[in-house]
């Protein structure tokens, strides 16, 4: 049977676009409320592992305490397009009575995102949830007003929770940033036709950054029980409190290729060469130049670094992300130098 709906809350998604902007590129918690991607697509060279665990109370007199955790393994795809693949697994999970282990496997796109003179970010997720035996769609859009981040979802369920019955869900959140490593988030989201025992689903947090590292962490009340497509569209009749804790793997730290030396100048700037921080590595690692050459240092990477000389003799100081730090070099020799907070970061620059 072909269904007319999902094509409505794709076009109703679409018609928003021109009024968002800018949602988080990396799987920082502090971008995105707990129970929405925030259509994130992920960084080249990095592997995302994420856990989530919302526990609840029984009623009395056991009380008994009950875990529902999700677990998160997701990679960007090394394409032109922002393309990420992942699965999410869940245990205790209600979406299927039959199957309290619950699968979820995806692909997510953002085939609109911000920069080069587009106004807009769109992501668009299909997937499978094998406990529901259902494909799954979600249109993720948003806009960012300083430090207020707002988000907009809508999602079709072909087989929602094993009913054998199409479903349809939307819904919005925010996150609001208090600080570079705090914000708060919150959203929202309702099933178009829900149905008695279902409740709009919603979820609170306090979001962290934990100071220099590249791991965040989010302090949840929420009434969801797992974080799939079909988990977070549902509310259950019990609040739950929980956490969830974000890590990225740089598989360029272990696996990439030996990257080539800057040997002049980038285009547009000849007074500097362009060096960069980024994927928690120094690129390139090594660095060749003539006396006298400057060498520009950019922190692409969500965290704070350093360019610190391994004998002490010069040192960056903090570089924010996004900032810069440039050193001449006028004197022959060979300069090893490291990150002070992340000391496997490490790299040379042989000045001949």
């Amino acid at each position: 049977m072909v269904h007319s709906r999902p094509f409505a809350v794709a076009a109703a998604a679409a018609l928003a676009l021109t009024a968002l902007t800018d949602v988080a590129r990396s799987q920082s918690l502090l971008e995105r409320p707990p129970n929405l991607s925030g259509g994130w697509v992920g960084t080249h060279g990095t592997l995302q592992f994420n856990f989530v665990h919302r526990f609840g109370v029984s009623d009395a007199p056991l009380r008994k305490v009950t875990n529902s955790p999700t677990f998160l393994l997701a990679y960007k795809l090394p394409l032109a397009m922002p393309f990420v693949i992942g699965a999410n697994y869940a245990t205790s999970s209600d979406v299927a009575a039959a199957f309290p282990n619950e699968w979820e496997v995806f692909g997510r796109w953002a085939p609109l995102a911000e920069g080069h003179g587009i106004p807009a970010y769109v992501a668009l997720q299909a997937g499978y949830n094998q406990s529901a035996r259902s494909g799954d769609l979600e249109v993720t859009l948003g806009r960012s007003v300083g430090g207020l981040r707002l988000f907009g979802v809508g999602r079709y369920l072909s087989n929602g929770y094993a009913s054998d019955t199409a479903r349809y869900a939307a819904g919005g959140g925010a996150t609001l940033r208090l600080h570079r490593w705090i914000a708060l988030a919150g959203d929202v989201t309702t099933l178009i036709d829900r149905r008695p025992n279902e409740q709009v689903a919603w979820g609170t947090g306090l979001q962290l950054a934990i100071p220099y590292s590249p791991h965040t962490l989010s302090l949840q009340v929420t009434n969801t029980n797992t974080a799939t497509l079909q988990g977070a569209s549902r509310g259950i009749d019990r609040v739950r409190g929980g956490f969830e804790f974000t890590i990225p793997f740089t598989l360029s730290r272990y696996f990439g290729r030996r990257q080539k030396t800057a040997a002049s100048p980038e285009d547009g700037a000849a007074d500097a060469i362009s060096a960069d921080m980024r994927g928690m590595v120094f690129a390139p690692k090594r660095i060749e130049i003539s006396a006298g050459a400057t060498i520009r240092w950019t922190n692409r990477d969500q965290v704070v670094h350093t360019v610190t000389a391994e004998d002490g003799s010069w040192d960056s100081g903090p570089i924010e992300p996004g900032a810069t730090w440039r050193r001449t070099f006028d004197r022959t020799g060979n300069y090893s130098f490291h990150c002070t907070p992340h000391p496997f970061m490490r790299g040379v620059v042989v000045v001949r």
